[in-house]
């Protein structure tokens, strides 16, 4: 009998300790790996800023564009007709889509002051899509936007030169190890 009283009492104790645990915010499904797994991804996909979880080149290439144009500090009537008109001709947009495009960008970049000292994080995501003539373009276009109402500054060079010195470097890996044509 007093083997009995004894698991009863194991069982009571076990059942009363998992009550106290789940009322304190314990859950035991944080034990299972699987489902930490996929909380980690999910947290470190949509839990960081949303700037660093651009894929698409053109959304990278529209957010340094105008970045490049921000260097300066706000941007000007003239420069955000100037983007607009680049986001048309370039992206193929129509002037909906590429107001909607510029909107976005600004949007995302609204709190970074200094975007040369992120620019890393924000094309790591993405350099993987790009291709080295979109790359080229997306240089050529920052520095159309820069010039087009004053020279270069010194912000807008350290941008335009680290964006190109990333993209080599990213050319240079990436080709590396080529696989073969199928032969």
């Amino acid at each position: 009998m007093h083997i009995v009283l004894g698991m009863l009492s194991a069982v009571a104790g076990v059942i009363w300790a998992l009550v106290a645990l789940q009322r304190s915010g314990f859950s035991a499904d944080s034990l299972n790996p699987f489902l930490w797994y996929r909380r980690s991804q999910w947290k470190k996909k949509y839990g960081t800023h949303p700037l660093y979880n651009l894929d698409d080149p053109i959304d990278v290439a529209a957010v340094l564009i105008l970045g490049s144009a921000k260097c300066e500090g706000e941007i000007s009537t003239g420069q955000k007709r100037a983007i607009l008109e680049l986001f048309e001709e370039e992206f193929k947009l129509g002037p909906d889509a590429a107001n909607d495009l510029l909107l976005a960008s600004s949007h995302l970049i609204r709190d970074e002051v200094y975007l040369l000292d992120r620019l890393e994080k924000i094309l790591d995501t993405g350099v993987r899509r790009f291709s080295q003539a979109q790359a080229a373009s997306m240089l050529g276009m920052m520095t159309r936007i820069a010039t087009s109402e004053s020279p270069l500054n010194e912000e807008q060079r350290k941008l335009i030169a680290a964006t190109e010195q990333y993209f080599e470097k990213a050319f240079r890996h990436k080709h590396r190890w080529q696989p073969d044509s199928g032969q």
